[in-house]
């Protein structure tokens, strides 16, 4: 029998069989706080020895599981079995991606094992293998911190019995409450298709109630329910909104349907036809957005609705931009370009050709008559322009390409690309605005920033949030205590943290190149009251946020940094002199100006550099002019 072998090197290590306490009772021990590093899992190179495995070996209280994303922890590993029982062990290897679980009885491993063979388990965007190990049991010789902690902590949920298992009638009716809706419109199919990969949904309905969405949703057993409960809990449908509360309904089911409609469905008695899961499957695929950072059987980003979306069917009639069809990998649901935490400074020329593509697009949707927000335009656009430089080397999770061609850089929509074509794109956004699309968004990149290389001395979080505020609403802003030189900066949407990056990376600040990368947190952690807390700011209320109304025109006018400005909400009553005098109070030299309008309420600004004018915009940006109004500035299109 072909079986995996664990070898695990000082100070954790596999005691020799010659101590086995029985047939089956050999022995994992792990010794302190370094298991995660230390631990070394072997397994048989081949496939085939990996499947005879695992269709060969014995049930067993010890699981393996293989597949884990390298930022993985304990939470996320103990998280997988909770709705099965109680676990007693575990042994991560972050290296190896594979961990070591110990179950408490024999019958919770089996139920867990078969249970993901049906769903699969998915973690931040990667599909897990969870099968029997040989090993009968898990012991560390010293405790581990990490490990106590959240063993402890799953156990605790365990023992709620929040399915009623313990009253001899489980419950498999979840109810759930959609917040946050924004005129989003939900139906049963939308609902099944997120619930699901996680189980058999025998009943579901679904109605509107005080400006939210509420209804309830009956799985085959309490199993499926938990699970998906645990991982749909607070997590949003489209990016940005349509919050999920989910969690076990007071009403044990069975639900009653009196009348289906789109709001509600019986599918016992009324199962899917085939040409109803023919159209289930051409539905943006089901993930959710900014969560708990796990996703389940997606193998994909946190957004509900990704690239096998209406935007992504339209992404065919771009051939011609792209070079060639655009080719996916199976586990991947965003772009590479887009979503890889290995992605390289996309040029600042992709920025200017995806602001050109969203006007355009917009003129083609107004020439064809279809309404189109500017929201859905540019993050149809990103997403055209990302598909397009998906196969300049990025670097996919999945080892797939995002695209096997490359854009024409004209930043224009080519003239072979048929009026037809181009409409029914227009059509595809305006579409995908109508179901609360945003830009295609894979968990494996957060709403976080990293940002190195900075000018400690003069580095300051107001200063990050103004800067970085240009391309998304930022929330919260953390200087680091012990390494001034980097920041933390945490967005409102994963779009907003990618355009960030692309625009700002390697520019010049304070007189040092930035260095900007996806953080593998999700979001930036305040301190707590009693520490002192100068270096950590949360902007979350913050009305100076340019994005915070829907289809704000702010969309249509994100640029790259130039060193020409655009100055708006000017008042009446000031001058050009005005304005030079202004800049040179903050020790800029005003190199052009040019008043936009006849009312002079918008003006164009020329600096001596780039970060002559990143700087002016982080010092002058909101100044008072007058009592009621404050100079709004912005990185400008046009030269002087």
């Amino acid at each position: 029998m072909v079986c995996e072998q664990a070898r695990l090197k000082s100070p954790v290590r596999l005691r020799s069989s010659k101590r086995k306490r029985g047939a089956d009772a050999e022995t994992v021990s792990s010794n302190g706080e370094e298991h995660a590093s230390a631990m070394d899992i072997d397994i048989n190179d081949s496939k085939k020895s990996r499947l005879d495995q695992q269709e060969s070996s014995p049930p067993s209280c010890v699981i393996h599981i293989r597949g884990l994303p390298v930022d993985a922890t304990e939470m996320d590993v103990t998280l997988l079995p909770i709705p099965f029982g109680y676990q007693k062990n575990m042994v991560l290897s972050k290296r190896n991606s594979q961990a070591l679980i110990e179950m408490e009885t024999l019958d919770s491993a089996v139920t867990m094992v078969n249970y993901y063979k049906q769903y699969p388990a998915g973690l931040h965007g990667r599909q897990l293998v969870l099968q029997y190990s040989k090993h009968a049991h898990l012991e560390l010789k010293a405790e581990n911190t990490m490990v106590t902690q959240a063993i402890t902590r799953a156990n605790q949920v365990v023992q709620q019995d929040l399915p009623g298992v313990n009253t001899g009638t489980p419950n498999t009716v979840l109810r759930i409450l959609i917040e946050d809706i924004m005129d989003q419109q939900i139906n049963h199919i939308i609902i099944y298709k997120i619930f699901h990969r996680f189980g058999k949904i025998l009943r579901v309905i679904i109605f509107l109630k005080h400006d939210h969405y509420q209804g309830f949703i009956e799985f085959e057993n309490h199993i499926q329910a938990f699970v998906a409960m645990l991982h749909l809990n607070r997590q949003n449908i489209y990016t940005g909104c349509c919050t999920l509360t989910v969690e076990f309904s007071k009403n044990r089911g069975p639900l009653e349907i009196r009348q289906e409609s789109q709001k509600c469905r019986d599918y016992v008695l009324n199962p899917l036809t085939e040409e109803e899961q023919m159209n289930l499957r051409r539905l943006p695929a089901a993930g959710m957005s900014h969560g708990n950072g796990s996703s389940h059987g997606s193998q994909g980003g946190h957004s509900a609705f990704g690239p096998n979306s209406v935007v992504a069917a339209a992404m065919s009639q771009f051939a011609n931009v792209t070079g060639g069809p655009t080719v996916l990998h199976p586990h991947q649901q965003t772009p590479t370009a887009m979503a890889s935490p290995w992605m390289g400074a996309v040029s600042n020329n992709n920025a200017c050709r995806m602001n050109d593509m969203t006007s355009q697009i917009m003129a083609v949707a107004q020439s064809a008559g279809i309404q189109l927000t500017p929201a859905a335009a540019a993050a149809t656009a990103s997403f055209i322009v990302s598909q397009g430089n998906g196969g300049s080397g990025s670097r996919s999770s999945g080892g797939g390409s995002a695209g096997n061609g490359s854009y024409s850089g004209t930043g224009s929509i080519p003239g072979s690309l048929q009026k037809i074509n181009a409409a029914q794109v227009a059509a595809a956004a305006a579409q995908s605005s109508s179901l609360g699309l945003r830009l295609p968004i894979n968990n494996i990149g957060s709403t976080v920033l990293i940002v190195s290389n900075l000018n400690e001395e003069r580095v300051y979080p107001d200063a990050l949030f103004t800067l970085f505020g240009v391309y998304g609403d930022v929330m919260r802003v953390k200087i680091m205590f012990n390494k001034k030189d980097t920041a933390l900066i945490q967005f409102n949407d994963p779009q907003q943290t990618v355009l960030a990056m692309q625009f700002l990376n390697q520019k010049v600040l304070w007189g040092q190149p930035m260095k900007i990368a996806i953080s593998r947190h999700n979001y930036v952690q305040l301190p707590k009251e009693d520490k002192d807390n100068h270096l950590t700011k949360d902007y979350s209320s913050s009305l100076l946020h340019r994005f915070r109304k829907p289809n704000s025109k702010n969309y249509q006018n994100i640029y790259p940094p130039s060193n020409v400005l655009h100055l708006s909400n000017i008042p009446p009553s000031v001058t050009e002199d005005d304005v030079r005098t202004l800049f040179r109070s903050k020790g800029f030299e005003v190199v052009g100006f040019r008043f936009m309008q006849k009312d002079n309420k918008m003006a164009l600004v020329q600096l001596e550099s780039v970060e002559s004018a990143m700087e002016a915009l982080i010092a002058l940006h909101n100044t008072q002019l007058s009592e009621n109004s404050h100079l709004r500035i912005s990185f400008s299109k046009s030269a002087l």
